[in-house]
């Protein structure tokens, strides 16, 4: 693993359906980084195009992180929290749309080079729909095809990374679970199409994040990680292990098994709480479950009982709390 960084939007506003203004008060990006900076633990920042950085301001954004000691986890292009997404980015049936989702990974793509940064993440939340009947999921497919297709031809040194989601914004979105994200990844042919794996959405897909990682990295198409918990019904981006354990430990314990060896991102979305204090209990967590599964027993006590069922968890149990 290279390290481990946080998204900059968990220090954003808390805004919400509800309170759309938010629970906090703007933060800029320099001050942003300045708290991530003060974090134990963490490496990097993860920020997006064109919201956070542009070859415009790259120079301005090489110098904060610079100054605050941080290199950038991972980038995303934003094709989701803009009205003109509305009716899809890649899916459009607008061929203006879709030009431009092309158009603004590839510029995405050459930020991200400038920056030492090895994975576009694509995060399409507006590519889906809301009704029976109001889809053409034969041509939608196509155009996800054809356009990643397109991108990805632009320059083989970036990758790009797919984050599925079973919906929101858009009430079904099409690419929502990890085996259609690897299928379309497959379907481009080209290398360095594959997944971006948000665990918080692994988990509204009714998945297990450490199977889904396991089959991705064997396929060699898992390039990037955001971190997050929740109760499986909604996407609430909560600091990892306050509801799921065992999960994150399997999860660990396979990223280890299979020598995953890029970035992870804590993508965290705290509404109501200091975002520092969510980061750092992140941040522990985290550290103590990757110790746990590069220990050279735990290894040995998983593969000695991998068909033990119950008797397994609570061998594991045992081991973890000293028993």
């Amino acid at each position: 693993m290279k390290g481990l960084g946080i998204g900059a939007w968990a220090f954003g506003m808390g805004s919400e359906r509800y309170v759309s203004d938010g629970y906090k008060p703007f933060i800029p990006l320099e001050e942003r980084m300045r708290r991530i900076a003060a974090i134990e633990g963490l490496d990097a920042v993860e920020i997006c195009y064109p919201n956070d950085v542009t070859l415009d301001n790259i120079d301005e954004i090489r110098q904060m992180l610079d100054e605050h000691g941080l290199k950038v986890s991972g980038l995303g292009v934003e094709l989701v929290c803009d009205r003109e997404w509305m009716s899809g980015s890649f899916t459009s049936p607008d061929p203006a749309r879709r030009a431009k989702s092309v158009q603004l990974t590839c510029e995405a793509m050459d930020v991200a080079a400038e920056l030492d940064v090895k994975t576009v993440s694509i995060w399409l939340g507006q590519d889906g729909f809301d009704y029976a009947f109001q889809a053409d999921y034969v041509q939608a497919w196509k155009h996800l095809v054809e356009g990643l297709r397109e991108a990805a031809s632009y320059r083989d040194d970036i990758n790009l990374g797919i984050e599925y989601k079973t919906s929101e914004p858009q009430m079904a979105c099409y690419v929502n679970s990890g085996g259609k994200a690897l299928a379309l990844a497959l379907e481009t042919g080209k290398d360095n199409v594959g997944v971006t794996l948000d665990i918080g959405h692994a988990f509204n897909a009714r998945e297990n994040p450490a199977e889904i990682a396991a089959i991705l990295l064997s396929s060699k198409r898992l390039f990037h990680l955001h971190l997050n918990d929740n109760y499986s019904w909604a996407d609430d981006d909560m600091p990892i292990g306050t509801v799921h354990f065992m999960q994150f430990l399997e999860l660990f314990y396979w990223m280890e098994k299979l020598g995953y060896d890029g970035w992870m991102s804590l993508d965290l979305y705290p509404y109501r709480e200091d975002p520092a204090e969510a980061c750092q209990t992140s941040v522990h967590f985290v550290k103590k479950l990757m110790e746990k599964a590069r220990d050279a027993d735990f290894q040995k006590l998983v593969e000695e009982n991998r068909a033990a069922g119950s008797r397994a968890i609570r061998k594991i149990y045992q081991l973890i709390l000293g028993e």
